[in-house]
């Protein structure tokens, strides 16, 4: 219709939408299920959780780290020779102005 605004629906997770409706993780079942339930049970699934996402992990070769590591070792001495020349000149600068010598 002419002039009718349409109402904006909420988000998935909104608070607005019914509980029912709300998507949970599914509770384990079988044996061992209440082991989820205790402080180690979910420490174990944790442990498991990590290292079944670090398997996924695309690690760099031994070269790409070798490259990358020079790379960084490099930047770190520019930057710091810069900040050690400026670090000169401005010490330089503030001594002309005070008149005092090094």
């Amino acid at each position: 219709m002419i002039g009718r605004k349409e109402q904006p629906t909420p988000p998935a997770n909104s608070t607005t939408q019914p509980r029912d409706q709300i998507k949970t993780r599914p509770v384990a079942s079988g044996p061992g299920a209440t082991e989820t339930k205790t402080r180690t049970g979910r420490l174990q699934r944790n442990i498991t959780d990590i290292t079944s996402e670090l398997r996924k992990v695309t690690w760099p070769t031994r070269d790409e780290t070798r490259n990358l590591t020079i790379v960084v070792i490099g930047i770190s001495a520019v930057v710091g020779a810069l900040l050690a020349t400026l670090d000169v000149v401005l010490s330089f600068i503030y001594n002309l102005i005070n008149g005092t010598t090094i």
